[in-house]
Order: C-alpha cells, then structure tokens, then sequence
C-alpha cells in the first residue's frame, strides 16, 4: 500500500484539495511538544493522588502506580489537547472497593492539593483541571489480562468495573498504523474532526475499532477523503452491535444514533466530490462544513 502522505507529495503533482487535507491534518494533529506538556501535567495529577494515598516518606519513590490511556496514551488525540485519561492503580487496601466508592476516594484525596472549583467528578474518574488540561484521573485495578475500571454510565451508587486492555489498543493501533503507512491514524483524525464538529453520536473507541476493521476487510480507495467517505457509508452497514477491538480484549457497543449524521455525511463528501474540478472554493467548503472551520478553503488559506 503506497504511503497517504505520498499524495501531499508537492512533487508528485498531487490534487489541490489533497493539499488542503494535508493543511488540515496538520492543524488538528498534536505535535511531540503538545503531547509532552500535556503529560507533564498529567504526571502532576498523579502525584497529587499518589501524595493522597502513601505516606510523604513513601510517595516520592512509588512508581507503576498509573498509566496514561485514551487517546493521550495511543496519539490519536485532536489538537488543541483538551483532556488526558490516567488510569491510577489503586493500592491493595482499596483495590476491592467499589467503583463509586474508588472515585469517592480519589476526589477526597485531591481536594485538599487544589482550588474545589477545579476538582469534579463524573461516572468513570476524577477530572483535575490543571493549566488548561483536564486530567481524568480514572480507579483501576490490575488484572491478568489488563485493568479493571468503573463501567461507564453506572450510576453514583454502583460497583461495577470493566475489564480493559489500552495497552494492547495502543499496541493495535501501531501496527495497523505501520501497515497501512500511516493511514489509519489520518483517517481518525478526520472521522474523530467529524464527530467533534457535528456533534456524531459515536464512541471515539468505537471509530478506533471500526477503522481498523475497515482498513482490514474494504478496499482501500487511494485517497484518504474518498476513505473518509467509503468508511461512513460502511460503518453504517455494521452497526448496530457490539464491535471488538480485533484482539479479544475489549468492546464497544456502538448504536444507530448516529446512522443518520452519517448519511448526511456521504452525501456532503459526494458533493464535494463532484464540484472539486469545477469549483475547488465549493468542494473545500462541503469539507469545512463536516470537518470544521480549520479546514482550508484555498491555498493562501491553508498556509495560514
């Protein structure tokens, strides 16, 4: 499979909206620098837990004790980064309480360390606000096969924990990355752009693992706006249902809800297929309108 970013090739005299594309991927894709402050920040949310949980003479030397996750920890984020999930390894005396009570605790632990405004607690973890990040510091527990976390949308009172593997998605992520030459993380940050922007009512994990299954079973179409297109028309055809991640590990049920965003979604990208040779201004518009304001609309546009 040719590499996708061969086509922003500007010696291979490639179509003027791939440009665009190539203008907008590189807006919405965090850069390493992004990413590192990103997680010097989460690292001071994990310490504000660890100081919360181990005696002072203890804190500065407990290491193993989290793990960034999400799409942090698998670089599929969008940029700006707005929100990093930290798994945070409960020790052996809390490991067997229930979810909601692990959140309770966590949240009581950190409340003294920053200003209350900045502290709030939702159905998975504790969000930290910190210089402009949101830090969701998430209760977890080890496990043969991966982590244990509080089952989303259980409510305040539950106890349930699910199993997951982010280390082994993140492992997924790389190879398919590899295989399809850097292809399956440039369609996620169009499809993940989609879903920010229109407001899509799909799991951002469960895009993760309908990409990799479209890379593997559907032909690739050569240009990554017509995959964008190609994925949303198939998509449609695979859910409703739970979608596994490809290594036995995790799920995710993904329903219809989303079903009609998608179709509206194929046929704005058709039309913009349509008007690129006659009028480039109207195609790139179709494309800003599903994809957001950060995709140019000409060139002088996308330098800037």
């Amino acid at each position: 499979m040719k590499e996708s970013t061969e086509r922003f090739d500007e010696t291979r005299g490639i179509a003027p909206l791939d440009k665009l594309c190539k203008a907008f991927l590189r807006c919405r894709v965090p850069t390493p620098e992004d990413y590192s402050v990103c997680r010097a920040n989460a690292e001071r949310a994990v310490q504000a837990v660890r100081r919360a949980f181990y005696p002072l003479r203890l804190a500065g030397i407990v290491q193993n004790d989290s793990l960034i996750i999400g799409s942090i920890g698998k670089r599929t984020a969008l940029a700006p980064i707005s929100i990093a999930d930290v798994l945070y390894i409960l020790p052996p005396t809390l490991a067997r309480e229930g979810s909601a009570n692990a959140r309770k605790i966590i949240k009581a632990g950190v409340l003294d360390q920053f200003e209350t405004s900045s502290i709030s607690e939702d159905l998975l973890g504790v969000i930290i606000r910190l210089n402009g990040y949101k830090i969701r510091m998430i209760p977890a527990t080890e496990t043969k096969y991966g982590y244990n976390i509080p089952r989303p949308g259980v409510s305040k009172t539950g106890t349930d924990w699910v199993a997951i593997n982010p280390i082994s998605e993140a492992a997924q992520i790389r190879l398919y990355d590899s295989l399809t030459n850097g292809k399956t993380r440039q369609l996620l940050t169009l499809l993940k752009s989609w879903r920010e922007t229109a407001q899509v009512d799909i799991p951002s994990l469960g895009l993760e693992f309908l990409v990799h299954e479209y890379f593997t079973t559907q032909q690739d179409k050569g240009r990554l706006l017509s995959d964008f297109k190609a994925f949303v028309a198939w998509a449609r055809s695979r859910t409703p249902q739970s979608i596994n991640s490809g290594n036995g590990y995790s799920e995710v049920y993904i329903g219809n809800s989303w079903h009609s965003s998608g179709k509206a979604a194929f046929w704005r990208a058709t039309l913009a297929e349509n008007s690129e040779n006659r009028d480039l201004a109207m195609a790139a518009m179709q494309w800003r309108q599903l994809l957001g304001k950060n995709f140019p609309i000409s060139e002088k546009d996308s330098m800037n």
